[in-house]
């Protein structure tokens, strides 16, 4: 990519930094899978229709895509204290603005040791190199990469550096219809996932470098998505400790009521099934004194055969970017316990929160665009 404009927003921290780190329940949360398959049989092609994977990895022609990686990760410090991480990454490509593609990255670390959040912003105008089932992309020194399920990423902030490998255990997930979703409003798009990628790199904590490893989760979304519609969602991943996955997504209209919803279940081997009926209940909420933006914090999902309990890790793991991308969400570390047929689960996801309203193109305020 050429690069273009370049904006790093400050570190932002949504609590008070403890003297020390010290050890996070969360770390014993994370899942290991049992089983790993073949590399080959997790790469194999999935999809014969609309939505191709390894093909439809690259960029493509829409006015809105992104990919988008979490995940969770624990390491131990020289010092022998385990310290446990939450990260978000995601590469939004934008058409339309310029005669160039605009490209905006996110990338979060909440810092489960600490009890703090960190995120930043950078943003480019270029063109990517062309590739064949697979993906490279690159903005001002973070980038991420990968294809067929192997994945590379990098990015920093103020006292956090993250390089990490990811190998899929499971194959790619073909959302909603064969890989097509409704967000309501904003439009249709085009999407699957990689929903259990075993993590392994390096994570430099304040110039301490620490081995880490865990799970992380990928999503790729694309199409003609108005973002500027007024709609907004609920969005869940859930990774259990018995090697199921669940993605959960409710859409709301501009009053903020969600009109449908969709979601996928796939089994500790990998076979992946639509969810239905779906119903979301917030059993709290935090209103951020920044942006003044009451979220939900804390969700009660029904899902057949069950129910979900999702808490957020930290209240604050809000993104303010009005300042360079126009808009402010919450995405964050939660912990996960429920039930699901007749059997108590638990683990780990993340949950995104776009409030109706507080969705903008995340391009379409870049300075000098």
């Amino acid at each position: 990519m050429v690069a273009g404009l370049v904006v790093t927003v400050p570190t932002t921290m949504a609590a008070a930094a403890t003297a020390s780190p010290v050890p996070s329940a969360g770390c014993a949360g994370i899942p290991v899978p049992s089983v790993l398959p073949t590399p080959a049989a997790v790469a194999a092609p999935v999809g014969s229709g609309a939505v191709q994977v390894p093909r439809d990895e690259p960029p493509h022609g829409s006015p809105v895509e992104w990919w988008y990686f979490n995940g969770h990760l624990r390491g131990t410090a020289p010092s022998g204290q385990v310290r446990c991480y939450g990260f978000e990454y995601v590469t939004f490509q934008i058409l339309g603005l310029t005669p160039l593609p605009a490209y905006a990255d996110d990338f979060a670390v909440t810092d489960l040791s600490r009890r703090n959040f960190h995120y930043g912003v950078r943003t480019a105008l270029g063109l990517v190199p062309a590739t064949k089932g697979s993906f490279s992309l690159q903005t001002d020194g973070w980038s991420m990469s990968g294809g067929r399920g192997r994945d590379t990423l990098h990015a920093g902030l103020p006292g956090y550096t993250l390089d990490l490998h990811l190998q899929a255990t499971e194959p790619a997930v073909l959302e909603g219809t064969d890989g097509a979703v409704s967000l309501g409003s904003i439009g249709i798009s085009k999407y699957y996932s990689w929903t259990s990628l075993l993590t392994t790199g390096t994570m430099v904590d304040h110039g301490v470098s620490l081995k880490v490893s865990g799970l992380s989760w990928m999503d790729h979304e694309w199409g003609p998505l108005d973002l500027t519609a007024g709609g907004g969602w609920d969005w869940f991943s859930v990774q259990l400790s018995n090697g199921q996955q669940y993605m959960l997504y409710f859409i709301r209209d501009r009053k903020d009521k969600i009109v449908s919803s969709f979601g996928t279940h796939i089994s500790s081997t990998g076979k992946s099934a639509r969810l239905s009926p779906l119903s979301e209940i917030v059993t709290g909420s935090w209103h951020s004194p920044v942006t003044g933006i009451t979220y939900g914090s804390g969700w009660h999902l029904i899902i057949p055969g069950g129910h979900l309990d999702i808490t957020p890790d930290l209240k604050d793991q809000e993104l303010d970017l009005r300042s360079t991308q126009g808009n402010a969400y919450w995405e964050g570390d939660v912990t996960v316990q429920g039930r699901a047929d007749g059997a108590p689960v638990s683990g780990v996801g993340y949950t995104e929160l776009n409030p109706p309203g507080a969705v903008k193109p995340p391009a379409a305020q870049l300075p000098g665009l």
